[in-house]
Formats: C-alpha cells, structure tokens, sequence
C-alpha cells in the first residue's frame, strides 16, 4: 500500500507492502453533540451521576460561587457552556455580583483581557468578575497537607467560594492519565510548588497516559478534592478524535468524570491483539510537529505499539527544533541515555521531562526521526536521523528481515494503541 503521511504542511508518501502491515490505527469517530448549551442545561437538572445542580444548592444555600474553566492551552468551549450554567446558578438564587469565574492556569501565563474574552465569550466577560489563577500569589490560601507530604495551596477565591463548580474537557495527558475532573483544582488553581511537587512523581511506577487506577500522581489529585477542597459540579466534555464533542457528562466530580472516560477510551484509543516490530508514525502535520516538545506527544502514544527492540519510524519535521529551551538545554548537555534518565530523576526539571521520555523510550526501541532537524541535534534526542525517504525500507529489512510486521498510525497524538489482554 502507499501511506500518505503529514509531515509539516507537506505530505510524505511512503510505500509500505501489505504484507507487512498488521493495521492502520485509526480511531473511530461519533455523532457530534447537536445543541452543545442544551445538553449542559439538561445535565445540571438530570446529570450523569450525582445530585442536580438544584439539589446541591438548595443543600448549602451557597452566597458566592466559584465557577473555573480552563484556559487557552485547552480547546474546552467554556463560552458555550458557561451561559447555561450562569442562567441556572442565578435561577437557583446564587446572584452574579457574588459568582466569580476563575481561569484555570495552572502555573501557565496568565491570559490578556483579549485572550480572557475569547474563553469565557463577550457577554460573560462583560458581565461577572473573571480572573486568572495565579499560581506565585501570597494570597492563596493552605487548605492542609496531603497523606504525600505535599502542601495544597489553592486559589483564594476557589477556597472560599461557597459553592465550587467546573468545566473542563477529558483529555488524555502524559502523567495524570487524564485531563479533566480533579485537575481543575490541582494543579488547576493550585500553588506553584504544589503543582510541581505534584508533577515530581512522574517518574513513578504505574505513571503513564491513559492510566488513573496506581497512578499515585493521580490518586494525589483525586484526594486533594475529596478530602480538602470538593468540586460541588463537574460539566466535562469528551471528544472524539476529529474534536467533536460526543457527549458532556455532568455532576459528581469523580464518578462523572469517569464516566467521560469510558467514553473517551471509546473513540480515541485503538485496541491490538500484539506488538509490532515497526511502527510507522506521524505526529499529524502543522502544528502539531512544529517542534519535539510537541510532537513528542505523538511519539510516546504510539510506542504502546511497537515491541522492545523494535522501531518507531517518526514523521515530525520539526521546524522549530526542540521547542523549549530547558530540554534543548539539557539535550546539549550530552548526558548520554543513562544520563538523562538518571539527572531527570535526581533533579526535576519540567521541560527536562522531554528527554526523561525519550531517553527510556530509546532503551526499548530504535527511533528514526525524519524531520528538518540536522544529525546532531537529532541524535542529541536519541533518536536517528533519516536523510532520504529510500533508505527506511531497505534498512528495516536488513534488521528484521522481508517480513517484518508493523503498524501505521497517521496521527499518531490522537490515537492510543492498547494491546488487548
């Protein structure tokens, strides 16, 4: 067959015979939610799991309200959905002079008036108190220190809302498994030091995309809002791998978050009966392979289809090289494989996290990288630099011989291959 592949603006075609090829993982997609502000109307009186918004109101009489969304990092439709649920809080009797919004910035940059508008939509904007969390202000508040040591610091508005309520999007992600639910809080709205004390068990056992159950950074998320500062509501949306919204659950901020997460497993992850020996990948085109430090998503999604000592054929072209300058400057460090892994651990460094993955990902796998950036940088990022499209076919089956099995994956940071058990 011949396999087109995105690479930049540009596309690749790479001829591939059928023999070799065990499938072409690709997820399936779904039926779009129709009325996205309809749909969170009908969750905050009829939720996915939990009590209605009504309920919980009508329980803590609440006089103020904390409403967090996410910011622009995330392609949430906050402005959609938080209409809806203004209307009913004001319904409900919580008035607008005491409903804050906050943006979840996590220890992102906070976002211009602009920037602000765009997420929450004019009207909004216009009319509540919006504000970014800042995750360096002396004003947040202690709410206790949690059964890992960690201190929680949480945003002072969200800590003394009477009611606090989220919206969010479930997304998978590097080392929480999943975005969404208790992620509004921590590291949504919580303190620098505790977000990276938080993110320093990254490195842990059972860490990893697409996993919550043993992950210990998670469990620490989840007991942050169970046990110190409660989400009341959750509206979560999940979308498939063309982002389309499928379906938004609503309510209970755990069991409706995994809830969303049984749907999101649905669209977005691509069961395989074995691993390959090769794995042929893009990381989808512009943006997304603008630079490794994005791209790399792709990467490490994708190596759950490959066998150890096996190899990922990379399609990125990384027109911008690395992409940040602390894993830039820590690849010119020449540390070696062992090195890296080794330093990361001994001294965390987010943005060092890059090389972390891809050094122990290269222990297990040979990485050819086809991309704009030269031999040395490539091989900097343990990985193998391809010079012409000819050579890759020829070299793999001199390594694996004529019939050497593979998988390709065209976008490969949307699809997540899980080996059936």
């Amino acid at each position: 067959m011949n396999v087109d592949l995105k690479w930049g603006k540009k596309t690749v075609s790479l001829p591939i015979p059928d023999e070799n090829v065990l499938a072409v993982l690709e997820p399936s997609g779904g039926r779009p939610v129709e009325d996205l502000p309809a749909e969170v109307a009908r969750l905050l009186q009829n939720p996915t799991a939990g009590p209605s918004l009504e309920e919980i109101v009508s329980a803590n009489k609440p006089k103020t309200a904390a409403v967090i969304v996410n910011d622009m990092t995330r392609s949430t439709p906050s402005a959609e959905m938080l209409p809806p649920l203004l209307a009913e809080l004001e319904r409900l009797g919580v008035p607008a002079s005491g409903i804050t919004i906050v943006v979840a910035t996590g220890t992102h940059r906070p976002m211009s008036d602009d920037e602000t508008r765009q997420t929450v939509g004019d009207a909004v904007f216009a009319q509540y108190r919006v504000e970014n969390h800042d995750c360096d202000s002396p004003d947040l508040v202690d709410m206790g220190t949690l059964s890992t040591g960690n201190r929680l610091m949480i945003n002072k508005t969200v800590a003394e809302g009477d009611l606090r309520l989220a919206i969010g999007e479930v997304l998978l992600h590097y080392y929480a498994g999943f975005a969404g639910g208790r992620k509004s809080i921590l590291p949504g709205v919580a303190g620098r030091e505790t977000v990276m004390t938080n993110h320093r068990m990254m490195t842990a056992p059972g860490v990893g995309i697409g996993v919550v159950d043993g992950n210990v950074l998670s469990e620490e998320m989840v007991e942050a809002v169970e046990k110190y500062c409660p989400l009341h509501f959750i509206l979560n949306c999940v979308s498939d791998s063309s982002k389309h919204i499928v379906r938004v659950v609503g309510g209970h901020w755990h069991d409706a978050w995994r809830e969303g997460i049984k749907t999101f497993r649905q669209y977005n992850f691509a069961p395989i009966k074995r691993k390959a020996d090769v794995v042929f990948l893009s990381a989808g085109g512009f943006p997304k392979d603008i630079n490794m430090y994005q791209a790399h998503k792709a990467l490490y999604m994708a190596s759950r289809a490959v066998r150890p000592g096996g190899t990922m054929v990379f399609f990125a072209e990384l027109a911008e090289g690395y992409g940040h300058k602390v894993f830039e400057e820590w690849g010119k460090r020449r540390l070696g494989m062992d090195g890296a892994i080794s330093s990361f651990e001994a001294d965390f460094r987010f943005g060092a996290h890059k090389l972390y993955y891809l050094a122990k990902l290269a222990k297990e796998c040979t990485i050819m990288l086809y991309s704009k950036s030269n031999r040395e940088d490539s091989g900097l990022m343990f990985c193998e630099k391809i010079e012409s499209v000819d050579e890759i076919l020829p070299g793999l089956r001199e390594k694996y011989g004529s019939g050497f099995t593979s998988y390709i994956i065209p976008q490969g940071g949307i699809v997540l291959p899980m080996e059936e058990k």
